[in-house]
């Protein structure tokens, strides 16, 4: 789904008044996935109608249909007692996921090194070029990975199973990345304050889009699953890490 814009100060424009109420709930569940994704609220965080649909400028019936959406995606997680709540998180929901993602890009890039064609072999450079070249933080002190380091991050993964020739593939490699950028985003101060789990992404990077381009699929497939183990296991240490406010609109984790 695509993001919606954001003022300056970090509040959500109203979405506006698309033509019918369909693309309302879609332009609100776009806007709340993202906020999501981007751990805006925590796992097991509320999330009221009403404070919602006045955030997003939008009707309290639109806020619950995308709320309803967003469920199928695991996002949200609805109890007739407690109402919608983010989804909650967990070291074995995140090794479930993981394995998960393995099992579709590890089967997808291979399948994009049998059947890509030398314009998909330049674009994998060209954008691992970019990304390589792109500062993940603002500094080695900054908590946040940038923005452009993070769109790009998502650019590279999906092109380099692009090829892959599944439109099915595509849409689960989405769904997976989601959650885990997710779980980055609930984990972002751990990660700053614990530099000894840093590791060389750079590296990481170069040696999948090496064995790619090679096309040695058994390589490529490898140096995914370690890049996508690793991360899995430096989230999973720093799962007690994060508790706190949330920065959602009134959204708590109260009982």
């Amino acid at each position: 789904m695509n993001a919606s814009d954001t003022a300056d100060d970090g509040k959500a424009q109203p979405l506006g008044q698309p033509t019918n109420f369909r693309s309302l709930t879609a332009s609100v569940a776009n806007a709340l996935q993202r906020d999501l994704v981007a751990g805006m609220y925590l796992p097991g965080a509320k999330l009221p109608i009403m404070p919602l649909a006045k955030h997003y400028g939008v009707s309290p019936g639109a806020v619950r249909e995308a709320l309803s959406r967003l469920i199928t995606e695991g996002l949200v997680e609805f109890n007739e007692q407690r109402g919608f709540r983010t989804a909650s998180v967990s070291p074995a929901a995140l090794m479930d996921i993981t394995r998960t993602r393995i099992l579709i890009d590890v089967h997808a890039l291979r399948e994009a090194i049998r059947l890509g064609d030398l314009d998909w072999e330049a674009e994998v450079l060209a954008v691992h070029h970019r990304l390589a070249n792109t500062p993940i933080r603002d500094s080695e002190s900054a908590a946040n990975v940038r923005d452009e380091w993070q769109r790009l991050h998502r650019v590279f993964h999906r092109t380099l199973i692009a090829a892959c020739g599944s439109e099915w593939l595509m849409r689960f490699h989405d769904l997976l990345f989601d959650q885990t950028i997710r779980y980055r985003s609930v984990a972002a101060a751990y990660e700053t304050e614990r530099s000894d789990l840093r590791r060389d992404v750079k590296v990481e990077h170069a040696e999948i889009v090496r064995a790619a381009v090679a096309r040695d699929a058994d390589a490529a497939a490898s140096a995914l699953e370690r890049h996508y183990l690793v991360t899995a296991n430096q989230l999973v240490e720093g799962q007690d890490q994060n508790q706190g406010p949330s920065r959602g609109p009134t959204a708590d984790r109260s009982g």
